[in-house]
């Protein structure tokens, strides 16, 4: 392990990004410490409570932070509630890491920063950003904070995380209703996708991040390791979850996109498939 990142505050340990990140970590032998608010935490490291969108007042030092705290859409916050989560909270980061000597700052963002994507095109860190919501804008405001900090910063650019507990998002949804013998309705059903990410696949990047000695960049997109049609990935979820549903294909209004994540993995990033993550997925509900 490097010097640069030996003990790590990992923020929103109790929610279900940062907490598989602040296992992850803690067992690859970093000191972990994990911030939690409402809820305690389930994980082999200590934890202490507080509001980050309020100024910070932990004890002790560190060489990294790993942000995965804020509001998020499925909630429904109001404005405030994203300005508070998402904006307040990253400008007390930042200023606990520069009076306290923090190295390094990561901070899980979300392709929801782009807005309305132009269709048809493979996402990546240069795109367009275009009429993001209150969401997707307050994320933003919060990488803008990050990079004009003077730190050494990365802002992870993703889609819904994926795993056992993750938040209700379309693939976690159309599974669900595979299992409850729902019908299905697709859209661009030949169009290829790879807007995925399998949780434990992140947490291992975060650590081979935190070894790494210079990041040549400071944003970068995920998604799963090679791209699959609508149709197939939904084929998948019928067949593993022996669903009798029919799938049916429609018109949508909103054209379909394909993240590229071509500069995470030269990074070092090694994702599953999308269909990988789905036999991965389906299989652990099966053991439940």
């Amino acid at each position: 392990m490097t010097e640069q990142a030996k003990r790590i505050l990992v923020t929103g340990a109790s929610g279900f990004a940062g907490g598989i990140v602040a296992r992850h970590l803690a067992r690859s032998g970093f000191d972990v410490v994990g911030t939690v608010h409402r809820h305690d935490a389930d994980g082999a490291f200590p934890t202490v409570r507080c509001d980050l969108a309020e100024p910070w007042t932990l004890d002790g030092t560190f060489d990294a932070i790993v942000h995965t705290a804020g509001a998020l859409p499925y909630q429904q916050p109001s404005v405030l509630a994203y300005k508070k989560s998402n904006v307040d909270a990253m400008l007390h980061l930042v200023a606990f890491a520069k009076t306290h000597g923090v190295r390094r700052v990561i901070f899980f963002s979300t392709i929801g920063i782009y807005g309305d994507f132009c269709g048809n095109f493979a996402v990546d860190e240069d795109s367009p950003r275009i009429d993001p919501d209150t969401y997707g804008l307050t994320k933003y405001l919060a990488e803008e904070i990050l990079r004009d900090a003077g730190l050494v910063t990365m802002s992870l650019r993703m889609p819904g995380l994926i795993g056992h507990g993750a938040r209700p998002v379309w693939f976690t949804n159309t599974v669900a209703k595979f299992r409850r013998g729902e019908p299905v309705t697709i859209y661009a059903p030949d169009y290829e996708t790879r807007n995925f990410v399998w949780a434990d696949d992140v947490a291992c990047f975060v650590g081979k991040l935190l070894t790494m000695d210079v990041w040549p960049h400071d944003r970068l997109v995920l998604a799963a390791r090679e791209p699959v049609t609508i149709r197939a990935l939904v084929t998948e979820m019928q067949r593993l979850t022996h669903s009798a549903s029919p799938i049916r294909v429609a018109e949508g209004n909103r054209p379909p996109f394909c993240l590229n994540p071509a500069r995470a993995l030269a990074m070092g990033y090694e994702p599953m498939t999308a269909l990988e993550i789905v036999r991965r997925y389906v299989a652990g509900l099966q053991e439940r």
